[in-house]
């Protein structure tokens, strides 16, 4: 654990397809999935700069390749096995670890699932992000017409728009593009819980190469139990990729006077508590982009003893933050809590 760590919180401004189906998307694209694809570039490029800057770990916030995926939208679902591919191979090829969280989708039509195009829409899609404006051209590959056929002959049922299964799954993807971990995301938003299923598994950790890791996903950060329960297998990083928007609290903080920025507050005061509290270091990615669209940003890295490492703004960032994880055992040494913790539950 001596070895310095460099984080790059790639605070992207992921963008959310229109609500409803497929034909909602720009008419204009020879794309089945333009928003997929448009998100997949800015994540390439923030994977580039990450790179150049010799980051070992880049981080992205919650949802940052589907968007929101309500009212109908599950369809960006269902190639999430071929994001999660892609991801794998950006990974391998930049020699770079990837964090964020991918939603995957289960039709309840067994027709439906068996016709599901088992080739990648984002195969035309290059590794490099230099040549990305080349890749989003008119011409339509053979893959994507083949998605494009079936979005159109297999519209979303009725079931599935009323009690569709998604998983939201945070991933941990190492180096060389091999899957090190994953993690279902259990304490949900209150209006996730219309069109996402918690996950069932309690928290784990695993093995990397910097520490036994472990996931929290956005709301997990308000639930101390989650955290405790990867600080009790001996976590030494939790992750926590994040979709916390300023209007979250609306409409009822209206009711209240209170400060301007009351949601970074809140989010940053519980990602110091979290760290704090676990002998952890904390890493949190956000969305960021335009406050008047909610955007807010405040990714960060959190450790006892040093509070916040360093962070990003408001608006879209790549930002590399290295820390020593030797911190840890002098944390431990002056505050005992994970000590006292494991006292409690060997008696």
């Amino acid at each position: 654990m001596s070895k310095p760590v460099r984080f790059a919180l790639a605070q992207i401004s992921t963008v959310s397809a229109p609500s409803g189906p497929p034909s909602h998307e720009n008419p204009h694209s020879s794309s089945p999935f333009p928003t997929l694809d448009h998100n997949l570039i800015l994540v390439a490029k923030a994977v580039q700069k990450a790179k150049a800057e010799n980051a070992d770990i880049v981080v992205f916030p919650e949802y940052f390749l589907q968007g929101i995926v309500n009212e109908r939208r599950q369809y960006l679902t269902y190639p999430s096995r071929h994001l999660q591919a892609y991801l794998a191979s950006l990974a391998s090829h930049h020699g770079i670890c990837i964090v964020g969280s991918i939603v995957h989708g289960h039709l309840t039509s067994s027709a439906s699932a068996s016709a599901i195009p088992k080739t990648s829409p984002f195969s035309h899609l290059p590794l490099d992000p230099l040549t990305a404006s080349s890749a989003l051209g008119n011409k339509i590959t053979a893959a994507q017409l083949e998605w494009a056929k079936f979005l159109e002959s297999h519209p979303i049922s009725s079931e599935d728009a009323a009690a569709p299964e998604l998983k939201n799954t945070a991933v941990f993807i190492d180096s060389k593009g091999q899957l090190c971990g994953q993690y279902v995301k259990r304490n949900l938003w209150h209006p996730e819980r219309e069109y996402l299923t918690p996950g069932e598994e309690e928290h784990a950790v695993f093995d990397t190469p910097y520490g036994k890791v472990g996931f929290l996903i956005c709301w997990d950060l308000s639930h101390p139990a989650a955290a405790q329960a990867l600080s009790d297998q001996g976590a030494d990083i939790i992750i926590a990729p994040t979709y916390w928007l300023s209007t979250d609290s609306e409409p009822l903080i209206h009711n209240h006077q209170h400060s301007p920025d009351y949601e970074t507050q809140i989010l940053s005061s519980l990602c110091l508590a979290r760290a704090f509290e676990t002998e952890t270091v904390l890493v949190m990615c956000n969305p960021g982009g335009d406050p008047s669209e909610g955007f807010m940003g405040s990714s960060g890295v959190w450790v006892a003893l040093r509070g916040l490492v360093g962070g990003c703004g408001v608006q879209e960032d790549v930002k590399v933050v290295e820390i020593d994880l030797a911190v840890l055992k002098d944390a431990r040494a002056t505050y005992k809590i994970r000590e006292d913790f494991s006292k409690k539950e060997a008696s």
